[in-house]
């Protein structure tokens, strides 16, 4: 058999329990991956939406951090999140399921970024801080949830909405692209 030139794989995260410590890895895999295929893309492009009141690529990622802040944090370590970091995050202006995104502030990508950097280094900490089996259960309202599940849960809803961050500036780009041809006489 020849030998790879490069081999992929996914270890757990140092210091945490196994079985945790590969979904945290996974998580970070991820966001790796859709950041790579997002790209550079300007501050205009950042809040671009497609229609009123639509998806942008900066409210798609404030809303990535608040899930796993409010999923993680909040329910997951108990941990009681600044009324201020809500606020950032427009937590209360985005209703995802009645597609009501407000506008995100007008920043380079790279701020989204070190944002997103900021709040995933303190989940890593906090995770590390996990002593019980993944299978312990977390309450949130008559609900439980198991560590695991609520590892699964952000590593999904981030691969979610990372891929829609990709399609917009996909979609931005295009859009700017026939804006400059029909502004060139082309």
């Amino acid at each position: 058999m020849a030998k790879p030139k490069k081999v992929y794989d996914v270890k757990p995260v140092k210091g945490m329990e196994t079985e945790l410590g590969l979904l945290a890895a996974m998580l970070q895999d991820g966001t790796t991956e859709w950041r790579g295929e997002l790209g550079r893309i300007g501050p205009n492009g950042i809040v671009w939406q497609p229609f009123e009141n639509g998806h942008s690529i900066g409210a798609i990622l404030l809303h990535i951090i608040d899930v796993e802040l409010f999923w993680l944090r909040q329910v997951g370590a108990s941990e009681e999140i600044d009324p201020a970091v809500w606020k950032q995050l427009l937590t209360y202006e985005t209703n995802v399921d009645a597609v009501k995104w407000p506008k995100p502030p007008k920043k380079p990508l790279k701020w989204y970024f070190d944002l997103h950097d900021q709040h995933r280094k303190e989940t890593l900490a906090v995770l590390k801080n996990w002593q019980d089996k993944p299978s312990a259960v977390r309450m949130r309202r008559e609900n439980g949830f198991t560590l695991r599940w609520l590892l699964h849960h952000v590593i999904a809803h981030e691969a979610y909405h990372g891929g829609q961050a990709v399609l917009l500036a996909i979609q931005y780009r295009k859009e700017q692209a026939k804006l400059r041809a029909s502004t060139s006489g082309g």
